[in-house]
């Protein structure tokens, strides 16, 4: 399959390069600025703006994909930043599947597209202590608007359900749980730290339940559900065991022999973050226990079922890098 990615170069996205070009697949980046860096699994790029339509209309022309994969948008902030700075995040992924849903609309036959969401957005009731392990959300749950990531989760997917129900385009939309790997914000904030023996800092006290997802894994189930998915349909891509954030990053801390980490109290990560704060506070309080059960019934299972797993193939790949 020759695919198109928006997101070639991203954390998630370039592990969808690597596993795409291992099995043969031809993969076209599609890229903002030709001074960025080729990787030699791509094909071919192409250059465009996903904020400038008619630069994609020529992109998308160019490229001729038979799949799209949209993992994009501006990237999360790594510290302090403005209400500008989120209004950007939001609209490159909103608007910017929006103008590509637009671009590849022309062809015919038109590709199949594959949308990357978020699978930490659902709408949940308050969990006492006492009342164990909250119940897993499923794709039928409702997204909760009242966090900034939800509210953008729900305008991004609107954008392509859209799509599949007026443009009859072949859409799927892939729900990722919290991606991990010896990358990206993980590795700069976490895991970095960790493999030098130091101490690391967690926004928060820790005690809430997420839900996780191997990159490897995430980029598996990805290209999975290009392949095989139906039109329209939605997936949580998560592993399948949800976790204390408390005990993911103490058990991380431990395979690395690090000593454990120090919890900052939330007052003063809103002093340090900003806006961000938006971000970070429901990321790092709201418990999202979510299910994989679909993904599962579909024929999909992760290679690395929980994060224990995860955690020691991340670990091993800390010592290949150093």
């Amino acid at each position: 399959m020759r695919v198109l990615i928006a997101g070639a170069t991203g954390f998630v996205g370039s592990e969808v390069v690597r596993q795409l070009s291992e099995r043969g697949d031809e993969v076209v980046a599609l890229v903002r600025s030709n001074l960025q860096v080729v990787h030699k699994a791509f094909t071919d790029v192409v250059q465009a703006d996903l904020m400038e339509p008619q630069t994609l209309v020529k992109a998308v022309d160019s490229a001729k994909p038979e799949g799209v994969i949209f993992a994009a948008g501006e990237r999360y902030p790594k510290g302090r930043v403005g209400d500008n700075y989120l209004a950007r995040m939001q609209i490159t992924r909103v608007q910017g599947t929006a103008n590509l849903l637009d671009a590849i609309s022309s062809l015919n036959p038109a590709p199949k597209f594959l949308s990357v969401s978020g699978a930490l957005a659902y709408r949940r009731e308050r969990v006492y202590k006492s009342e164990g392990l909250p119940p897993l959300s499923t794709e039928g749950d409702t997204i909760d608007e009242s966090t900034w990531f939800g509210s953008t989760v729900a305008k991004w997917e609107a954008v392509v359900q859209k799509a599949v129900l007026e443009r009859n385009l072949h859409c799927v939309i892939a729900r990722l749980g919290g991606v991990y790997d010896w990358g990206g914000v993980w590795k700069d904030l976490f895991f970095e730290k960790m493999a030098k023996r130091k101490r690391v800092l967690v926004p928060g006290n820790g005690k809430f339940t997420t839900s996780v997802i191997h990159r490897a894994d995430a980029a598996r189930a990805i290209i999975y559900l290009l392949d095989k998915a139906s039109p329209g349909e939605v997936y949580n891509v998560v592993d399948d065991e949800p976790v204390e954030f408390r005990s993911f990053i103490g058990h991380a801390a431990k395979l690395f022999g690090a000593p454990g980490p120090v919890y900052i109290p939330m007052a003063l990560v809103r002093l340090a973050t900003g806006a961000a704060y938006r971000l970070v506070r429901p990321a790092f309080s709201n418990s999202q226990a979510v299910s994989n059960r679909k993904l599962k019934k579909f024929g999909f299972s992760p290679e690395m079922p929980t994060y224990r797993e995860g955690l020691d193939r991340v670990v091993s790949q800390a010592k290949v890098a150093n």
